[in-house]
């Protein structure tokens, strides 16, 4: 495993614009092929820890650095650059309304500029992944809940982005499917790369090679 630090915040301090504090003295850290997953209740943070990853918030005090990069708001080509080696899932990463579910897979691709005989190769393996081949064609506002988690889920790992952020990836699921995401989850965290999962509540088991921590108080335990 590479010893390569993906994530790292260090004495993050962070409040809302009307003064309440979201983290106080947050510390944490990520290394390459590492995974965790933040348990934490609603309004603990959660989102906004995501949006701090992804250089979407900035710390007040404190430094986040993502890949070995610090990220400030003036440093907007460093932010997109940071962003293209992460795939996200819930929350913030809503499929785009006006792609099909094809053209929704594949844009990290695009954006990397691979070869369109390589997307095309990814769309189809990933198609065939999550059960999503008479979808293909479709919009979004078309697709079931759990196909619309399918499809991010697919466009997180077509790239093979060295991050993934998960936000709520199994609220509300059924019991089918909530064992098809955690096996695929499981696959992902011994596949080399890293996972960063926020969730409201506990999994029913733990995930590979990965730890856990509680966000609350404005911390990390």
């Amino acid at each position: 495993m590479s010893d390569k630090t993906i994530v790292e915040l260090t004495n993050v301090y962070l409040k809302t614009h009307r003064g309440h504090e979201v983290f106080k003295d947050l510390n944490f850290k990520l290394l390459s092929g590492e995974s965790a997953i933040i348990y934490g209740p609603a309004s603990s943070g959660k989102s906004t820890l995501i949006e701090l990853l992804i250089g979407k918030r900035f710390a007040d005090s404190g430094s986040t650095e993502m890949f070995g990069s610090l990220l400030r708001p003036n440093k907007k080509r460093l932010i997109k650059s940071v962003r293209r080696k992460i795939g996200g899932i819930g929350g913030l990463f809503s499929l785009v309304p006006t792609y099909t579910v094809a053209e929704n897979i594949t844009l990290p691709l695009v954006l990397a500029g691979e070869r369109k005989r390589f997307q095309k190769e990814r769309l189809m393996a990933m198609l065939a992944e999550f059960s999503l081949l008479n979808q293909a064609n479709v919009y979004p506002e078309m697709l079931t809940r759990v196909e619309n988690t399918l499809v991010q889920f697919a466009r997180a790992n077509v790239a093979h982005q060295p991050l993934i952020l998960i936000d709520e990836p199994l609220a509300g699921m059924d019991p089918k499917t909530y064992e098809r995401i955690y096996e695929f989850m499981s696959k992902l965290a011994i596949s080399g790369l890293s996972l960063v999962i926020v969730s409201s509540e506990e999994l029913k088991s733990h995930l590979p090679n990965t730890s856990s921590y509680h966000l609350s108080n404005g911390g990390l335990s």
